[in-house]
């Protein structure tokens, strides 16, 4: 009697066994072909950034090479004076100034680059008070439930 209540109790368990697996299979199903959409979404995504690369715009390698410009000139009048002290030490001449002078326009000059490709950057990206990137966050979001809502329309 206990031997024909223990296999029921053994059958019915593995039907539950059985039966779970089934769902679990079921939801697999599903849970797979969302993967490899998401998948192939990244993929495609990946090789489209991979062919088109991020370029310096015109005022980025202008302002590159002001920076450059100039600290080259700062170097080399740094080089121009400390020479001038120790050749006016050597034969007990004065000390000549007149390189620093160029040093101030430098300064200057760097200011006001950085300062006026700040404002055109700010002016560029920034459009009705509206931050680009922002906008541009707000056009993924609005991408991405269109993606959800095409999803769903697939599976009804």
């Amino acid at each position: 009697m206990l031997d024909i209540f223990f296999t029921r109790l053994k059958v019915n368990h593995v039907k539950r066994l059985q039966e779970k697996t089934e769902v679990n299979n079921k939801i697999w199903k599903v849970e797979k072909s969302l993967r490899e959409h998401r998948n192939q979404i990244k993929r495609e995504k990946k090789n489209l950034k991979q062919k088109s690369p991020k370029k310096f715009s015109c005022s980025k390698l202008l302002l590159l090479f002001l920076f450059i410009n100039f600290t080259i000139l700062e170097i080399f009048v740094g080089w121009v004076t400390v020479h001038s002290f120790t050749l006016a030490f050597t034969y007990g001449i004065a000390p000549d100034f007149t390189p620093l002078i160029t040093l101030i326009g430098a300064v200057i000059g760097e200011t006001f680059s950085y300062g006026i490709y700040s404002a055109k950057s700010k002016a560029e990206n920034t459009q009705n008070g509206i931050i680009y990137e922002l906008a541009m966050l707000e056009k993924q979001h609005e991408l991405n439930n269109n993606d959800n809502e095409a999803t769903k329309e697939e599976q009804l």
